[in-house]
């Protein structure tokens, strides 16, 4: 083994998956590479991501993919799914070497690298590796590059900048304000939200992007904004930025509306309550608004879900907790529709159908994967605060044909 090998890689056989049900006739095991940021500025991101998909495990451990279980049957053989970290510490230059090292352990699914720059990289060497990923991200770039190996599993975020910037409209917001990471996903956002307010009339103010890695002060941005006076401030990034970003407005005596991402959850209200943010928007993926309000959960997926996760690791998650599970549960479908835990081309072949069964236990209804790899069928919310809690306005819809 060269040096240094472990010093990134981690080999994790955890203790949910060694707890094996002393009646379960499984005899091998599949491992599942995972490339999130264990460590430095995004490791919250990263730790969620890696969260998800090992609940995502559990269940296909315990009880299969569609009931079948425990753990997935291919032919007439039962496997385990066994996770292999690797922390690329958020760094581009580390994913690469990862997925690397985890393709020379013979893993050809794996979940991560997570973020933009990161899935962009990977994308460089997964077909040569042979290695079908998923990316982590909500870039709409990446995505039509034709990569025939990359998942990616949720609409970018750049198209739900219209319907933001309609519903600030009919909400009387005339001037707005916008910071964006710097991250392609996240800038393209803002400046589709931008443009699109302005074609309806209203005026941005201030535009101004950041580097979330490097920057922990937003004061001195937010009292630029606060003498343009906007009615509402756009804050386009990961949670934890945004989170301090808008409470550094609010620091700076800033009385107007936020429009927050879907990055926004638990652990940014713990930093700026609901109470504080009273009339702001919240773009939301299903998950934010099913945990305020259970019952809606109609099918419990959701719920059970988050409980799950606060009894196992007792710690707020983020984002990528929901969106790594339900790949990870369709990667593991498909691979029993595929007949193979080791032929990239046949698992990503079969995960449209993986979800056109509709028997997966998703969090998110997703459909259908396009050719582009993205995973589809999932609407997103635009949330309105009020009185400390959050009122529905409207879904959000990104028609099939404008993805494909």
């Amino acid at each position: 083994m060269k040096k240094g090998y472990l010093c990134s890689l981690v080999l994790v056989f955890a203790v949910f998956i060694l707890a094996w049900p002393a009646h379960a006739q499984v005899g091998k095991s599949v491992k599942i590479g995972i490339i999130t940021p264990q460590t430095g500025p995004l490791a919250f991101y990263g730790i969620s991501a890696l969260r998800g998909v090992e609940l995502a495990l559990k269940t296909v451990n315990e009880k299969g993919t569609i009931g079948n279980g425990p753990g997935i049957l291919v032919g007439k053989e039962r496997y385990r799914l066994e996770p292999i970290i690797y922390d690329d510490s958020g760094d581009p230059a580390k994913s690469v070497p990862g997925m690397r090292k985890l393709a020379e352990m013979n893993i050809h699914v794996m979940m991560g690298p997570f973020g933009t720059p990161q899935a962009m990289a990977a994308q460089e060497v997964n077909v040569g590796l042979k290695v079908l990923f998923n990316g982590m991200s909500t870039s709409d770039i990446i995505r039509k590059r034709g990569n025939p190996l990359y998942i990616q599993e949720r609409a970018p975020g750049l198209y739900f900048g219209e319907p933001m910037a309609q519903a600030c409209i009919n909400k009387g917001f005339k001037k707005a304000a916008v910071l964006t990471d710097i991250n392609e996903a996240y800038l393209s956002w803002g400046k589709v939200f931008s443009q699109a307010f302005e074609k309806l009339g209203g005026k941005i103010v201030a535009f101004e992007s950041v580097d979330i890695k490097h920057t922990t002060d937003y004061h001195s941005i937010m009292t630029n904004f606060r003498v343009k006076n906007p009615d509402i401030i756009f804050i386009t990034m990961y949670e934890e930025p945004m989170a301090l970003a808008a409470s550094h407005a609010v620091d700076m005596g800033y009385k107007g509306k936020f429009l927050l991402n879907s990055e926004w959850g638990p652990k940014s209200e713990r930093v700026l309550p609901l109470s504080q943010i009273e009339g702001s928007l919240v773009e939301a993926m299903i998950w934010t608004y099913y945990a305020k309000y259970p019952d809606q959960d109609k099918k419990g997926y959701v719920t059970t879900f988050l409980k799950q996760y606060a009894t196992t690791y007792k710690e707020d998650f983020g984002l990528p907790a929901v969106t790594s599970y339900d790949p990870m549960l369709m990667f593991a479908r498909a691979m029993e529709l595929a007949n193979s835990v080791t032929d990239p081309y046949a698992i990503r072949a079969a995960c449209p159908k993986a979800l056109q069964e509709g028997k997966i236990p998703l969090l998110h209804p997703n459909d259908d994967v396009l050719k582009n790899g993205l995973m589809v069928g999932a609407p997103e919310l635009l949330l309105e605060v009020r009185n400390g809690q959050y009122r529905l306005l409207q879904e959000l819809r990104v028609p099939k044909s404008v993805l494909e």
